[in-house]
């Protein structure tokens, strides 16, 4: 089983920082303009939600990523890709080869800083039927697209 690059934390570190900042900001928003004008004995004082929000983001921002990459690995065989993920919830994938539409790499501002990809497996089936593979050197994600092209390929012949 491989795991994916460690950098991949730092990138999923930021998004997991950059949500909780969102919701801190819109939670002292509602504390400080909202709240104030609809409720006349609110009792809290005016932005220690919001505080307490982005302390658990801080935290948060350090847990959430770890784990994440803890428990994200993936194997590539003979005639599939099989995926293992999940913190609270364990998902296991696998995704035949002769099920593949199409693949891309796809690389974000942030995985393009840090050298890294995600490829994503689009598979015959229902709606969300794809496969993403985060996190990976940029280098391996091309390499891996265009072997699997080449076996997905070899097998519609």
């Amino acid at each position: 089983m491989y795991s994916l690059d460690p950098a991949v934390k730092i990138i999923w570190g930021m998004g997991v920082f950059l949500q909780f900042l969102f919701y801190s900001l819109l939670l002292g928003f509602t504390e400080f303009f909202i709240i104030p004008s609809n409720i006349n004995n609110w009792i809290v004082p005016q932005g220690l939600l919001a505080l307490i929000m982005f302390i658990c983001g801080i935290f948060l921002t350090f847990i959430i990523p770890l784990l994440r990459y803890k428990y994200w690995k993936f194997q590539v065989r003979n005639d599939e890709i099989y995926l293992e993920r999940g913190i609270m919830t364990r998902i296991k994938t696998i995704a035949p080869y002769k099920r593949i539409q199409h693949i891309d790499v796809q690389q974000s501002i942030f995985e393009r800083m840090a050298h890294l990809g995600k490829l994503v497996i689009y598979t015959a089936g229902t709606r969300g039927a794809d496969v993403v593979l985060p996190g990976l050197p940029i280098e391996y994600a091309e390499d891996l697209r265009d072997k699997l092209r080449n076996l997905t390929n070899e097998d519609a012949v």
